[in-house]
């Protein structure tokens, strides 16, 4: 690690860390967030909201692996360590899409969502600044 990559490495493992954790709990309580989420049922393109947060979740803890890796090469990766920028303003931008579906969200499950792409978001800040470090320092 030399002092320009500090900062995006850093941010990729924190990205990391969060995604892998995240991800494995959703996928854990896929049925209960689902019931929380939402006044009644919801299916998306006929799944069950429960089975689309369990693929969710496993999609998210393989995102965290793959920022890991990135974060542990020896030589940063930046077109990859820009595509993860870019997945991560997706998923906010996602996330601001999901809330105005019409489903019946709970109060819980809009503080959920937006919890979520708040933090993401602020992953997201961290990873443009150290992207923009890494160019300045090359």
């Amino acid at each position: 690690m030399n002092a320009s990559d500090r900062l995006l490495r850093r941010t990729l493992w924190g990205n990391a860390v969060f995604s892998v954790i995240s991800g494995a709990v959703l996928v854990a309580c896929a049925g209960p967030f689902a019931a929380w989420a939402t006044h009644e049922p919801v299916s998306l393109a006929g799944l069950d909201l429960a089975i689309v947060f369990e693929l969710l979740g496993l999609g998210v803890v393989l995102f965290g692996a793959l920022c890991g890796w990135a974060a542990s090469r020896e030589t940063m990766p930046q077109g990859l360590a820009r595509m993860i920028f870019a997945a991560d303003i997706a998923w906010v931008a996602g996330s601001v899409l999901v809330l105005m579906l019409p489903a019946a969200w709970t109060g819980l499950g809009i503080a959920g969502i937006a919890a979520v792409a708040l933090i993401v978001a602020d992953i997201a800040i961290l990873e443009y600044l150290g992207l923009r470090r890494l160019n300045t320092a090359h």
